[in-house]
């Protein structure tokens, strides 16, 4: 089973919307946000920062014709236990930031364009589901 955590942003350009990592940048950039907030997201931040491996750029496309484009999308694996508690965590403090994360789950996030103890990234397949609930 693949977990994956979506904002309800829709990403410019391509099918799909944003992941948790997105939504907790905005808020941590974004000046406004409370320091009571600010502090443990960019904590939890640091922490993914640390442990979870950041996939090349090029995990994320595939060659057309003319460019690559971008098409691959994150999924957390399932027995990644302590990386989804975080996230779960992560998202539980967005929603405290007035962000809605949710949670969505699938056994073929699509074609594997990368893949480590964590994490796939992955093109999806039609019938993948990668739409905000």
């Amino acid at each position: 089973m693949y977990v994956r955590f979506i904002s309800p942003q829709r990403i410019k350009g391509r099918r799909g919307y944003y992941g948790i990592f997105q939504a907790a940048l905005d808020v941590v950039y974004d000046d406004a946000t409370p320091y009571h907030f600010y502090l443990p997201l960019r904590e939890l931040l640091d922490w993914f920062n640390d442990h979870l491996p950041c996939p090349d750029n090029g995990s994320f496309t595939v060659r057309s014709r003319k460019r690559r484009q971008p098409v691959g999308i994150c999924w957390f694996r399932g027995d990644a236990a302590e990386m989804v508690g975080n996230a779960h965590l992560m998202a539980a403090m967005l929603k405290e930031c007035d962000i809605p994360i949710s949670q969505i789950a699938t056994r073929n996030p699509g074609q594997l364009l990368y893949r480590d103890d964590y994490q796939v990234v992955a093109k999806p397949y039609k019938e993948t589901p990668i739409n905000w609930q």
